[in-house]
């Protein structure tokens, strides 16, 4: 009994030591991390902003139609590539065909009818000459006759016949000239292409002829098709959302940051872009652009009301716009609502003032043709 007491005594000692040995590595280990840690936060951790409350956006274009109607043929699916201009769908044109030809019969009317005014004021011109020729020729009579009275060759009953109808040719003259006033109110200063009638008819011609061309619902510019509603029969109204047109291009991402970090943020600062979508294999090389003028619950439905007794604090959130460089986003495509990492080095880049954005309209705008 003795003798084995003795020696499982040593083997307690050693495996003692032996632990204590370990605890004390591993607590070096522990230090040395720590340390290396404060020593990478000093030298480059404090300089880097990170949150993972980031996504990416771009514009996404909805497509409507534009008058109402029933579907009569649709021409792309979801995830197509269209090209501006192209056709998605097309809806039943009868109805605005049968409106379109009747305006411009109205049209055809109406330039028939301005002629006819212009050709009435020349006729009403030539007849106030006629008139006012008349009546000279009545007053030279007249005065003849005066000069016979005296002789008895013209009686006082032809004199009097005389002035009275030099006083209806005086009234048949008035009632020409009021004719062609009224007739040249109607044509004066235009000519049969822009008088106000014709230019009003066309205008109609025009519309009937544009809700006619609505019929073919085209891609407003060029992307991927999204969010596809529309299918043959569907009975459409006006403003009725039917596609979606996202370009992959020309996406940015909105990085929402706390506001206790935001004294650091400024617009052309570099930023290290990571993709759930990629991994940590693909990293993306952005540039801070602006900051939205407002913490994310300004721009809420129900913005937030801190008067009341129940206020509790929470730290706000402000939403930043970096860019994606356009080979990368080519090399490695992204696609809107995906979420990213965004890393911030406040000490990089030439920084601006918060009241400066970088950001920009593209070259050619947001426009379309369509």
């Amino acid at each position: 009994m003795s003798t084995t007491a003795s020696s499982s005594a040593p083997d307690y000692s050693s495996r003692e030591k032996q632990r204590r040995r370990l605890l004390l590595l591993v607590a070096v280990i522990v230090l040395i991390a720590a340390g290396l840690g404060v020593l990478w936060w000093l030298l480059r951790g404090q300089y880097w902003i990170e949150t993972n409350d980031a996504y990416v956006t771009g514009n996404i274009t909805p497509v409507d139609s534009l008058s109402a109607g029933t579907v009569k043929q649709v021409r792309v699916e979801n995830t197509e590539y269209v090209h501006a201009g192209q056709i998605l769908a097309a809806l039943q044109g009868s109805q605005t065909r049968l409106a379109m030809e009747q305006a411009g019969a109205h049209l055809a009317a109406t330039v028939r009818q301005v002629r006819q005014d212009f050709a009435r004021v020349q006729a009403l011109q030539q007849s106030v000459q006629v008139q006012l020729a008349e009546r000279q020729k009545l007053k030279m009579d007249l005065n003849r006759y005066q000069q016979s009275l005296p002789s008895g060759a013209v009686s006082r009953i032809r004199i009097e016949n005389t002035q009275n109808e030099i006083t209806s040719a005086a009234a048949q003259v008035a009632e020409a000239q009021a004719k062609l006033r009224g007739a040249r109110a109607i044509v004066a200063g235009t000519t049969v292409s822009d008088n106000p009638l014709v230019r009003q008819a066309a205008a109609a011609f025009e519309k009937a002829d544009i809700n006619w061309q609505r019929r073919l619902i085209r891609a407003p510019i060029s992307g991927y098709i999204a969010q596809r509603s529309a299918y043959p029969g569907l009975k459409v109204a006006a403003g009725q959302h039917l596609f979606s047109v996202v370009p992959l291009n020309d996406l940015w991402v909105v990085a929402n940051i706390k506001e206790t970090a935001m004294r650091h943020v400024r617009p052309g600062q570099a930023v290290q872009l990571t993709s759930y979508y990629y991994g940590h294999q693909v990293r993306y090389h952005g540039t801070v652009l602006g900051l939205l003028p407002g913490a994310g619950s300004a721009f809420s439905i129900l913005p937030p009301e801190n008067a009341t007794g129940n206020y509790i604090h929470i730290v706000e959130r402000v939403p930043v716009r970096i860019a994606i460089p356009a080979r990368e986003l080519a090399e490695h495509p992204l696609r809107p609502g995906l979420s990213m990492i965004a890393q911030l080095h406040w000490k990089s880049g030439q920084k601006h003032s918060v009241l400066q954005p970088l950001t920009t309209t593209p070259t050619q705008g947001y426009a379309t043709t369509v």
